[in-house]
């Protein structure tokens, strides 16, 4: 089996993009953006995996509906909110929303990202703080398996937006969609995730955690990367958001995956608002090479 190294590009921000209500972006904490280059690894040694993925079968590209058939608007599932930590002003008291999303469609969905409002109700059902700008962890940053379930999170920065601060008890999700078409993807990928440590425990720089991952590719197709998105849950089941997320690419071999290719390497996490032991989730998919 062919190894290789993999260049991972983890969308990591510790604060979210805001947005006053008239869709101006605003500013927001500091973000980190992180690159980690991974050499190529055997497979995750037992002790250290605690989570795996092995999708037997590949679904081809999945029709789109007829013309005539509705298509219904993502589904709120789930939601939490959580201060956000290491903020540069310690006075500030802008928080975090971390949502779960369900797409009721039996096919995949298209998102237009420059249509999105996540909306703060009070208990009237007036809008008290509109983001237009929420951070979505969908395939290739734009689509949605059908059936699926994907995170969102967003800013409420009353406090950064200049907006008067409001109580509030709900949301509403504005997501514009249609059919996606045109998309290719593969299940058949195997990824191992082992257990989160203290990357400056481990004398690798930084104070958060990381974990090592393995991907493999078992289709029959090269692929052109990897699409991998870690969920946490705390003790109780609670969502609580995203650890990981970002393609992976082979940075050798003209950038193709080759079939039974592996490669692994140390991912950061990105949540660094919660403690405690949390469960994660681990989903990936392969994008075919054109």
């Amino acid at each position: 089996m062919r190894q290789f190294k993999i260049g991972v590009v983890l969308l990591i921000l510790a604060q979210f993009g805001c947005s006053s209500l008239s869709r101006t972006a605003s500013p927001s904490p500091d973000a980190e953006a992180v690159t980690e280059t991974l050499a190529s690894t055997a497979t995750a040694s037992a002790e250290t995996v605690t989570e795996a993925l092995t999708p037997t079968t590949t679904p081809s590209p999945e029709a789109s509906p007829t013309p005539k058939e509705t298509v219904h608007d993502l589904e709120i599932v789930e939601w939490a909110v959580y201060p956000y930590a290491n903020l540069a002003d310690p006075q500030n008291t802008d928080t975090r929303v971390e949502i779960l999303v369900r797409n009721p469609n039996e096919f995949p969905v298209q998102v237009h990202m420059d249509e999105v409002e996540l909306r703060l109700l009070t208990t009237t059902g007036e809008v008290a703080y509109t983001n237009a700008n929420p951070r979505f962890y969908i395939w290739e940053g734009s689509w949605i398996l059908g059936g699926e379930t994907v995170p969102i999170s967003a800013c409420v920065c009353f406090q950064t937006d200049g907006v008067e601060k409001q109580e509030w008890e709900s949301l509403e999700l504005v997501v514009p969609l249609e059919a996606a078409t045109g998309i290719a993807y593969t299940t058949d990928v195997d990824v191992t995730l082992g257990e989160f440590f203290s990357l400056q425990e481990a004398h690798l720089g930084g104070d958060m955690l990381g974990a090592e991952i393995n991907l493999v590719n078992t289709s029959g197709q090269t692929l052109k990367s990897f699409e991998v998105r870690v969920i946490a849950r705390d003790a109780g089941g609670k969502y609580v958001g995203v650890a990981i997320y970002g393609s992976f690419a082979d940075r050798d071999n003209s950038g193709d995956i080759e079939p039974g290719a592996s490669g692994g390497g140390i991912v950061v996490s990105e949540i660094d608002y919660v403690d405690g032991p949390l469960v994660y989730e681990v989903t990936a998919i392969g994008i075919p090479a054109k």
